[in-house]
């Protein structure tokens, strides 16, 4: 039987409905190959003069900013949704409220290979990768002003991604996102009734089921959520508590690049190279919130960064937009059988 199934952290509920049941073969294969050719491509080595000048790199030994050498490069996106150069300044008309555009929108290049992408990615190049996330995260809450970075990556064109050379974007921004601050709400409101940390909960009943564990290591278990709002969905979540992704060791980002990794190739051999998109949900840091004094208080304590993977395999609808409920139709128990048992 169908049953609604509710995701705390986000407050929302999801329909899961077994009746409608869909198995990887009933979701169609995608290819995704270059939509231009390498010679066209602005982030290719060699092409660095037609992408905006680099913020940070990892390079050769001896290589020089904007030249090639390099194995990951960021530069700020071309065509920002925010610019670090703009006011933050709030304006009022008339019943509408608008904030100057600021912020910072950054494009991380995840490799010179033109054809490689994260699932074909070895643990320490998707370490390294991780690493440029950290340092960004860190540069970039170094402006006060600056109250939260989201890191996200959008794989294949139904997932948003417009240019096919693998890379991923940060967007740094002067408020709290609603789904962040859903997020912060829902833990503080569960560490205030019970004392406890409501991922180290879910992440204890999750190994104690293991129904839904797809892999683990020493310190990650990857898993399909109990109310996953897409077919497949998958976390990635710290077995020890911890607030934020910024603070994480070298050994820390290996041990999660081990599981990304394994979580990506999973998803890309049973649904044949699924579009998808993931991101990180880290707590956002301390500022002065005059409205909400406390907003930050104990946030070390009740909040638990999580690595989010949504494969854009179903498309949302008329139900899903008019009620903002979700319809799966393939059980998070089904998914995570298939995920485990494919043979890498």
């Amino acid at each position: 039987m169908s049953e609604f199934r509710y995701n705390y952290l986000w407050d929302t509920w999801v329909i899961i409905a077994p009746e409608r049941e869909r198995r990887p073969h009933d979701y169609p294969p995608h290819t995704y190959g270059p939509q231009s050719p390498p010679e066209k491509c602005p982030f290719e080595p060699g092409k660095e003069h037609l992408a905006p000048h680099e913020i940070f790199a990892v390079r050769e030994p001896g290589t020089a900013p904007d030249t090639p050498g390099w194995k990951i490069r960021v530069v700020p996106n071309k065509y920002p949704a925010l610019r670090i150069e703009n006011p933050p300044l709030p304006e009022g008309r008339c019943l509408y409220d608008t904030v100057g555009g600021f912020g910072a929108h950054e494009i991380v290049v995840d490799t010179p290979d033109h054809y490689k992408h994260p699932h074909n990615f070895s643990v320490e190049e998707m370490k390294l990768l991780l690493y440029v996330y950290r340092e960004r995260m860190k540069s970039l809450y170094g402006d006060y002003r600056i109250r939260y970075v989201l890191v996200f990556k959008n794989y294949g064109r139904e997932a948003g991604a417009s240019l096919s050379h693998s890379h991923s974007q940060i967007i740094a921004t002067p408020q709290v996102p609603k789904l962040i601050d859903t997020v912060v709400s829902q833990s503080r409101k569960y560490f205030t009734e019970k004392d406890r940390c409501y991922l180290c909960d879910e992440v204890k009943f999750e190994l104690n089921e293991m129904k839904r564990v797809v892999y683990e290591n020493e310190e990650f278990l990857v898993y399909c959520p109990f109310y996953s709002i897409f077919p497949f969905q998958m976390r990635i979540t710290p077995k020890k508590h911890g607030h934020d992704f910024a603070k994480l060791s070298d050994q820390e980002l290996y041990l999660l690049a081990d599981a990304l990794r394994l979580a990506l190739r999973k998803l890309h051999k049973t649904l044949v190279n699924p579009p998808y998109n993931f991101f990180i949900h880290t707590a956002p840091p301390p500022r002065e919130e005059p409205r909400r004094p406390h907003y930050y208080t104990g946030i070390e304590r009740f909040f638990h960064w999580y690595l989010e993977i949504l494969p854009r395999v179903s498309v949302p609808a008329g139900f899903e937009w008019g009620s903002g409920y979700y319809i799966n139709p393939t059980t998070p128990e089904s998914a995570a059988k298939f995920l485990r048992e494919v043979v890498l």
